[in-house]
């Protein structure tokens, strides 16, 4: 029985939105939020369990797009702090946004094509998942700088603000180490299969190194204290969604109805 990919995708983007109506909610809801983020999660595993058992040994063309909101829902249990009301918008700020990628994966879906040859190696799949987990770990960051930005505007308090740069810093130095392994691994894989370090006709390398020195900037403002804080804040939090959308549009094609 053949298994269709979309639908399986479509139903995870449905539980996740569903996850994110009921984060809103108070009390009891959490339970259900958390029932609802694990089906989705586990839809969108089976989407990606799917395409690659159609390409392995290679790696699954524009699969990013996909693993990116599993990438994600696997870590907003762990982005928050508890049940401060901080680390709720974080977690909210965060579904939100994989209901988004969902969407925009639906309807604007790469069209597939066939695994090729060079990407028969390990250093195709670390490219592709040390990117994508760090990806996700600079999404988390901007969460917590997002929210950093509504408690320093809603009070006159610092200490709010620092607690939530502090987890910003954290997550970002996280992701820009799964960032650098990426990066070294595409490089790699660059160099044996077309003999050359960086494929310069290539968004998905070029822009992956536009977002590594986006994040030494950001660690290096943070270790020198050059910039203010608010600055810092709405440096990490407006930066870094950018440089995520950046490096989300080379899995992106036409606009597709997915119905």
């Amino acid at each position: 029985m053949t298994i269709d990919t979309p639908s399986v995708f479509q139903l995870a983007g449905t539980m996740y939105w569903l996850a994110f109506l009921a984060s809103l909610g108070k009390g009891t809801r959490k339970g259900v939020t958390v029932l609802l983020l694990t089906l989705a999660v586990l839809a969108n595993l089976a989407v990606v369990f799917l395409r690659y058992h159609q390409a392995w040994p290679m790696l699954p063309m524009h699969l990013g797009a996909v693993a990116l909101p599993l990438c994600l829902g696997l870590l907003t249990p762990f982005a928050g702090s508890g049940q401060t009301p901080q680390g709720q918008a974080v977690r909210r700020i965060l579904l939100a946004l994989i209901v988004l990628l969902v969407g925009a994966a639906l309807c604007f879906p790469k069209d597939f094509y066939l695994p090729f040859l060079k990407s028969k190696t390990l250093l195709a799949h670390g490219f592709l998942w040390f990117g994508l987990a760090g990806k996700a770990c600079f999404t988390v960051s901007a969460a917590w700088a997002i929210s950093g930005l509504f408690l320093f505007r809603r009070t006159p308090e610092r200490q709010g603000l620092t607690a939530a740069m502090h987890r910003c810093h954290r997550w970002a130095a996280l992701g820009f180490t799964l960032w650098t392994l990426s990066m070294f691994a595409g490089e790699l894989w660059s160099y044996l299969g077309w003999g050359t370090p960086v494929v310069w006709e290539d968004p998905a390398l070029t822009l992956t190194m536009a977002a590594w020195f986006f994040y030494a900037c950001l660690l290096h403002l943070h270790l020198t204290r050059a910039w203010t804080l608010r600055a810092r804040t709405v440096y990490a939090s407006l930066g870094g969604l950018l440089l995520l959308t950046l490096t989300c549009l080379p899995d992106f094609g036409p606009f597709r109805s997915p119905f």
